[in-house]
């Protein structure tokens, strides 16, 4: 195996690897000519050669996007529901598979259901750990709903003495289904509060949504009445049209701002 002499100036740019679940391997890595603790990671790219994309310190441990699969699949085999995949995000560095399943609770505040959601994600370059993060889907136009505060996370850091803890991972999901019970009164609530100017600049002020994004926002609030009507029009922006590790940011700020802030200090 090749030893990385040094940290490759263009770490950081574009890798150049289409297919998520591309051979990655550790390389060790020399200053000088001398042998360092840190360890290289390696990615085999679209011209079939080595790429470096970030160096570790030691201890690091390679957790390959096909075990991630892997793992995202047999988690959802133990969890008696049904799953189907919706979207996936690759920056040649991290990698985020998402996935609904066929749990419903309905929302009769706005005449509508969600389901429960899961997204699976890593990195290469040590942006994130390996997560299992529940979220929610909208049924009638299949936003995604992420929220840190309102949906729990399963964590596994890249290190050696770390292990996935499958009924672990699978007594999330099973949790899942309760924090969408929990969520339904919140969604009603945005449902109640109409919508005006005031509350338009409040949301732009909080949530750092693109201006390329704002622009078509704020031309499909026509029918908008209401809040939940804004947060519909965000998510789905950021669900069709966002790009990379942003929309999961940018989204997991939206739903813990509209679904936690604003409900708890309009209810106030």
């Amino acid at each position: 195996m090749p030893v990385l002499t040094e940290r490759p100036e263009k770490i950081r740019s574009m890798v150049l690897v289409k297919d998520p679940f591309a051979p990655v391997r550790l390389a060790p890595v020399a200053v000088n000519g001398t042998s360092v603790p840190q360890v290289g990671v390696e990615i085999l790219n679209d011209e079939g050669a080595w790429e470096a994309i970030n160096i570790h310190s030691q201890g690091y441990q390679l957790i390959p996007n096909t075990l991630v699969q892997q793992a995202a699949r047999e988690i959802m085999s133990r969890s008696d529901l049904e799953w189907s995949p919706t979207q996936t995000i690759w920056t040649g560095r991290f990698l985020s598979l998402m996935y609904r399943s066929n749990r419903l609770v309905d929302v009769p505040g706005v005449g509508d259901a969600v389901a429960l959601g899961l997204r699976v994600e890593n990195s290469y370059d040590g942006s994130a750990k390996f997560r299992l993060v529940l979220m929610a889907y909208v049924l009638s136009c299949t936003n995604g709903l992420m929220s840190p505060r309102f949906f729990t996370t399963y964590t596994l850091k890249h290190t050696v003495d770390n292990r996935l803890d499958l009924r672990g991972a699978v007594d999330l999901i099973h949790n899942g289904a309760v924090m969408l019970e929990n969520l339904a009164p919140r969604i009603a609530s945005l449902a109640s509060i109409r919508l005006n100017v005031r509350l338009l600049a409040e949301v732009a002020k909080n949530i750092d949504l693109p201006n390329r994004d704002w622009g078509p926002v704020l031309q499909n609030l026509g029918s908008a009445k209401t809040l939940w009507d804004l947060m519909q029009e965000v998510t789905h922006r950021l669900t069709f049209n966002g790009r990379g590790r942003a929309l999961i940011t940018t989204s997991e700020q939206v739903g813990d701002f509209f679904l936690g802030n604003l409900v708890d200090k309009l209810a106030s």
